[in-house]
């Protein structure tokens, strides 16, 4: 059977230590690589979501199943609190569909960058996670731009730019009620550098509440970058009947990106809430009822490009309100069973948006 991009999440299988849960974590790790002994040398991208990143952070990096993910230079960290019960940590990994035929592990002055040549393509995978130093008395806007500017730098040493080449952003906003307008600025002034306007295109993104282990750190971000497609690999989402452009309420970013990749199909579906085609938040105050909305959007944003629910291979879901967890939970269980979802505290960056999910399809070609 032809291999695809496919997706895990891990989580702990019973309560306990932090450390406890890191063992549990890599035991599961560790059984994946014995079905499938190519497994690290298909890692495109690895990311850990904890539940106190001050406390965590250190015991983490030292332990052997950051240190076996980490020798390939994608391991990336948020404090994002998992909801599941008793849940200190959680794991998402990224598969390639066959062994990378080259790994690179970029300079990069804060974070990791690596570059994998991969079905004929050139992955950049880049994790920007600016220090105490760095970080100290600058402002959110200012983070922003230093971050873009770190990940310009690495895409532009490999060849490659922001405007062509990245696809895929995540952006981490601590206090993100107080910190995301001046984020939402610093992104729309280095688009517009970088030649990103309404009548091109923007990119994929999910800008979110979460934070590093440094409180000064105000703002962090991963990237996702290929190089080798053409133009008429790259198509955009669209759902205007259901959600309106992003720029028409002042941010930039793409609803989502479906690529044509050697292998099939890769859809990558930014941050989705409950929103109109408008851009006003509906059925405020339910989150259950925004969660049904925000699927109906997914759901015609990715038919916008030939894909449908069933091709979605994981979700993340992000809470406002960690009371929300049970009904959420019950929902995605009973409309997806069988699918891998993850559901954190995180807020979004409108207080009136209770949830808040992205997640990543895949179509093999015949």
């Amino acid at each position: 059977m032809k291999k695809t991009h496919c997706f895990h999440i891990f989580l702990p299988r019973k309560q306990g230590s932090f450390l406890s849960q890191c063992d549990d974590l890599l035991l599961q790790f560790e059984n994946l690589m014995k079905e499938d002994a190519s497994t690290l040398k298909r890692l495109l991208q690895a990311r850990f979501y904890l539940s106190d990143a001050s406390n965590q952070k250190a015991a983490l990096d030292s332990h052997r199943l950051f240190e076996l993910l980490n020798q390939s230079g994608v391991a990336s960290m948020v404090e994002q609190p998992p909801l599941h019960p008793g849940v200190k940590i959680a794991l998402l990994l990224w598969l390639l569909p066959e062994p990378a035929e080259s790994r690179e592990v970029l300079a990069q002055p804060e974070g990791q960058s690596v570059k994998i040549e991969a079905e004929g393509l050139t992955y950049l995978v880049q994790s920007v996670r600016p220090t105490a130093a760095s970080s100290e008395d600058a402002s959110a806007q200012l983070q922003m731009k230093q971050a873009f500017r770190a990940a310009i730098d690495t895409l532009e040493a490999s060849g490659m730019n922001l405007r062509d080449h990245c696809h895929r952003t995540w952006i981490y906003v601590r206090d993100v009620d107080r910190n995301y307008a001046g984020v939402v600025t610093a992104r729309n002034e280095v688009f517009a550098q970088q030649g990103l306007t309404p009548a091109t295109h923007f990119i994929a993104s999910t800008g979110i509440g979460g934070a590093t282990e440094n409180s000064g750190t105000l703002v962090a971000a991963d990237f996702f970058s290929v190089k080798g497609l053409k133009r008429e690999q790259v198509k955009y989402m669209h759902a205007l009947d259901f959600l309106n452009p992003t720029h028409e309420y002042g941010v930039a970013f793409e609803r989502g990106t479906c690529l044509e990749l050697p292998s099939g199909s890769l859809f990558l579906v930014s941050g989705t809430a409950s929103i109109d085609k408008v851009g006003q938040c509906v059925h405020r105050g339910d989150v259950v009822t925004q969660t049904g909305r925000l699927f109906l959007n997914i759901e015609k944003l990715l038919d916008s490009t030939g894909a449908t629910l069933k091709d979605v291979k994981y979700l993340i879901v992000y809470l406002r309100d960690v009371a929300d967890y049970p009904q959420v939970q019950q929902y995605l269980r009973l409309r997806f069973p069988g699918l891998p979802f993850l559901v954190t505290e995180a807020r979004v960056c409108r207080p009136e948006w209770l949830i808040e999910v992205e997640c990543m399809a895949f179509r093999a070609h015949d």
